[in-house]
């Protein structure tokens, strides 16, 4: 998909062709599309498409014509009914009169740029533009962190009932989802303080983009900080939670064992009683009472000693 954009009287219009001042977006684009931007631009197609490499980390490169900028960005995925959070490379090409903006998914903040939700945006402001995004986007991995936690939080409601590995699966989901996102914020923070450090990178900074600039890179500073604490705390709740549900089974099984044992006694005299050889109350007429009150007895006294023994204090 290939969109272009400008900015008129601080709203952004979509336009139909390339022109100076323009913002031309790309998602998952096709190969023509490519060719097109790349034709009118006087880019390198190979440049873009490598943009387009899942696995490609974040990385800055400045040469004569354009800088290139590569940062992740997270998004939520709930395949196979199980949430889970991921990160997809997003690209930016800034030349002196264009930005070019690519990627494998749609960007919720770029959608809300196109949108117009956000005010005074301006793409005749590349430097400003890319400043915007990316404070944004470390506003969003804090908003997916915030959503792990409070996911974290649910299933730890359930920890003292649990018997199945259903949760420990779900919270082993998340892990590696804080994994991915680790990752993807520390390759973002070099990106953004390599950035800080090459004023080559950008054309002109106005006090506002510069403070808007380190703005970022705390707001990304702050989200791996956040990312780790989560991560030692899902590592932390899983080891206890896999205790819980040993515990939690072995209760189980105790139960199983006490029935099992309870059940055998009266089992164990019945069978007794019943063999065809000579047995004490033969032929007495209250033979079945004596018989049922012993077996009630014994169950009584051997349930009693079980659970003083066993199951007191579990």
């Amino acid at each position: 998909m290939i969109e272009i954009f400008s900015t008129v009287s601080g709203k952004i219009h979509t336009e139909e062709m390339i022109k100076p001042g323009c913002w031309v977006r790309l998602v998952f684009p096709t190969d023509d599309e490519l060719n097109y931007v790349c034709r009118e631009l006087g880019l390198n197609s190979s440049d873009l498409k490598v943009l387009l490499d899942e696995e490609e980390l974040p990385r800055l490169e400045i040469e004569d014509d354009y800088t290139l900028i590569l940062v992740d960005t997270p998004y939520k995925s709930d395949a196979e009914d199980i949430t889970s959070y991921q990160t997809v490379p997003a690209g930016f090409v800034l030349m002196k009169d264009y930005i070019v903006t690519i990627s494998l998914r749609i960007n919720p903040v770029l959608d809300a740029f196109a949108g117009g939700k956000y005010r005074n945006l301006s793409t005749e402001r590349r430097e400003r533009f890319l400043l915007r995004f990316l404070y944004a986007n470390a506003g969003l991995f804090v908003q997916n962190l915030r959503l792990i936690d409070k996911r974290t939080v649910e299933i730890e409601k359930h920890l003292k009932r649990a018997t199945r590995n259903e949760e420990l699966f779900q919270m082993l989901n998340l892990s590696k989802s804080l994994v991915y996102i680790t990752n993807s914020l520390k390759g973002n923070t070099a990106v953004l303080e390599k950035l800080s450090r090459s004023p080559s990178a950008f054309r002109s900074l106005s006090d506002d983009d510069v403070e808007l600039l380190d703005d970022t890179i705390i707001e990304n500073r702050q989200a791996y900080e956040m990312a780790g604490n989560y991560s030692e705390t899902i590592s932390s709740t899983m080891s206890t939670f896999a205790s819980i549900i040993n515990n939690n089974v072995n209760d189980i099984m105790r139960i199983f064992t006490f029935a099992t044992v309870l059940l055998a006694v009266p089992t164990l005299i019945a069978g007794f009683f019943g063999m065809n050889v000579a047995v004490p109350l033969t032929g007495n007429p209250w033979a079945f009472w004596i018989i049922l009150a012993a077996s009630l007895g014994l169950s009584a006294f051997s349930m009693i000693f079980i659970y003083a023994k066993f199951m007191r204090g579990n």
